[in-house]
């Protein structure tokens, strides 16, 4: 009856061991796994992402706490090197269901060097420093498939950090030369 306990002990105690190198490696090799894509992320951004110089897509914009009427005409302009190089007028879906409206910035292809003036109603918004990151897409355990170049969008409005790229009508300036 010892021998056959002692049996059932050593061989409980081999499977425990058995399954917690199986989970240990597992572990290790999903934490290998993102610390080779972060490290891949890393040479992507440097050797891709950061030479990309032009965006060839429309940006989307949300203008908040602006009225309909003030919402109706959003112009754009787009400076480089100082001067204007490009003006635009859009006029805004208006939904008076949301406190929000969505605009698509009218220009199919700029600089990441450029400036962007957007004016809705008196209020003027300085958008600049687009740039690109490396991204990858993620499952339930870490990164899959293939790194790519993402548009972050506008880094500063009006001189400051753009948050999540909201146009805040209190936020906008009154008189912008």
């Amino acid at each position: 009856m010892n021998k056959i306990l002692k049996n059932i002990g050593v061989t409980t105690l081999i499977l425990i061991c058995l399954l917690l190198l199986i989970i240990g490696l597992f572990w290790g090799n999903v934490k290998w796994n993102n610390y080779s894509k972060e490290k891949e992320a890393i040479r992507y951004q440097k050797e891709v992402c950061d030479t990309m110089t032009t965006v060839n897509r429309k940006i989307e914009f949300v203008l908040d706490g602006f009225s309909k009427k003030e919402t109706k005409q959003v112009r754009f302009y787009l400076v480089r090197n100082k001067s204007i190089i490009r003006d635009s007028m859009v006029k805004a879906d208006v939904n008076p269901a949301v406190e929000y409206q969505n605009v698509m910035l009218p220009f199919d292809k700029i600089s990441i060097i450029d400036q962007v003036i957007v004016k809705a109603g008196n209020r003027y918004f300085l958008l600049t420093g687009l740039s690109y990151r490396a991204k990858y897409n993620y499952g339930m355990f870490g990164p899959v498939g293939d790194c790519e170049c993402t548009l972050d969008g506008f880094e500063k409005i009006n001189g400051t950090a753009a948050g999540y790229g909201w146009l805040i009508k209190k936020y906008g300036l009154l008189n912008y030369p």
